[in-house]
């Protein structure tokens, strides 16, 4: 993580009172609680976001049967391996 700055905002009560709770068992402080909170949310809007992208690409040039063939292998492959992932 780079450079941090300090922010100030405003929250209600009941959300207040759920991150009190999460800091009493598994956070360090209500800072940690929201930190984690905005990195999560972040990257799942990121992984959203590539999600889109992709669909759109595939949408142009969707697959042809040698692709579906190579990824029904790659999959059939994978499972074969039994990888513990």
């Amino acid at each position: 993580m780079g450079k941090t700055t300090q922010v100030a905002f405003q929250i209600d009560d009941d959300s207040l009172t759920e991150i009190d709770a999460l800091v009493t068992g598994q956070y360090r402080s209500r800072a940690e609680v929201i930190r984690v909170a905005v990195h999560d949310w972040l990257a799942r809007r990121h992984a959203e976001q590539v999600d889109v992208v992709l669909a759109r690409g595939y949408g142009v040039t969707p697959t042809g049967p040698d692709e579906d063939v190579w990824a029904e292998l790659s999959v059939q492959g994978l499972e074969a391996g039994e990888l513990d992932w």
